[in-house]
């Protein structure tokens, strides 16, 4: 990994509707040559502690990347999740355009770039300044339509769904972390998560109007995805792919071997053992396409 020193800050960033979510800036080093800002848009019920440092690397080569807390996730998180009204549409629509327009706003010559985990390609389109990114780069990121697991994961991934998410809900007021291995999750959003997986076309099953949304976000895209990945199998990564419109989408079905680990799964990925491997690949791309990029166009 880079032994570039990266500065980095905590911030804070009110969404539309007064949401406070907590922000860390990563700033180049003065002596680097600057290059296009970079979001992280994280994957579900993970803290935006957990991709420190992979932006430290993108930063360590010239970019500006700021990752941030979904509400109710993380920094982001009330002191009680009990009684808390949200909904995981407004990750997209509230917090991600939030992080978006003032990215943009604060690089107006230089498009900037996402990274999105997970979920971070399922809401992006719901984000209205998702049209000024000059390339996405998507990692884990899939369809939680069912029919794309097989056998007993299918059974396993239909528990979650059907019975895991709506009982411990009821249960506890909130989603507890150990239904998932990660954070916990506000009941709102955990319910709306389990609605759009219960549907044969997931989110768009709900948000009809996405279809034409994501076909609308025409951006250079690739998205990593990865055999050993429980959470992501190949076709539900492939079947998310095929809702973004434009010529420049590539899916990098990637193996442990390939990547010279024993494993990647679905969080694997941001492990610093990838710096030398799929980082700098993931980095060399995102820079390419950024130097391919137009020049944004004002808002309005």
């Amino acid at each position: 990994m880079s032994t570039v020193q990266v500065p980095s800050r905590e911030e804070t960033l009110r969404a539309a509707d007064g949401m406070v979510l907590a922000v860390t800036r990563f700033e180049p080093p003065a002596r680097v040559p600057p290059l296009a800002p970079v979001i992280v848009a994280g994957a579900t019920a993970v803290p935006r502690g957990y991709y420190g440092r992979f932006a430290r690397f993108l930063a360590g080569r010239g970019h500006p990347v700021t990752t941030f807390d979904y509400r109710g996730v993380g920094g982001s998180r009330p002191r009680s999740l009990r009684g808390f009204d949200a909904r995981m549409q407004e990750w997209g629509r509230l917090d991600l355009e939030a992080v978006l327009a003032r990215v943009a706003a604060e690089h107006p010559d230089t498009p900037p770039l996402l990274v999105g985990h997970s979920v971070g390609g399922q809401i992006l389109p719901l984000a209205p300044s998702a049209d000024r990114l000059a390339a996405v780069l998507l990692v884990a990121s899939q369809s939680g339509a069912a029919r794309h697991w097989r056998g007993l994961d299918r059974l396993r991934l239909a528990a979650f769904w059907y019975a895991a998410v709506p009982l411990l809900t009821r249960l506890h007021g909130y989603l507890p972390g150990y239904a998932m291995g990660s954070a916990p999750l506000p009941a709102g959003i955990a319910r709306e998560w389990a609605r759009w997986g219960r549907h044969p076309d997931y989110i768009l099953g709900y948000h009809p109007e996405l279809r034409q949304r994501f076909r609308d976000l025409a951006m250079p895209l690739r998205l990593y995805s990865f055999p050993d990945d429980f959470y992501a199998p190949r076709a539900a990564a492939a079947e998310l792919l095929s809702w973004y419109g434009g010529t420049h989408r590539e899916h990098r079905f990637v193996t442990p071997a390939e990547a010279g680990a024993g494993a990647i799964g679905h969080f694997g990925f941001f492990r610093d053992t990838f710096a030398p491997t799929l980082w700098a690949e993931a980095a060399d791309w995102l820079e390419a396409r950024q130097a391919l990029a137009p020049a944004p166009v004002p808002p309005g």
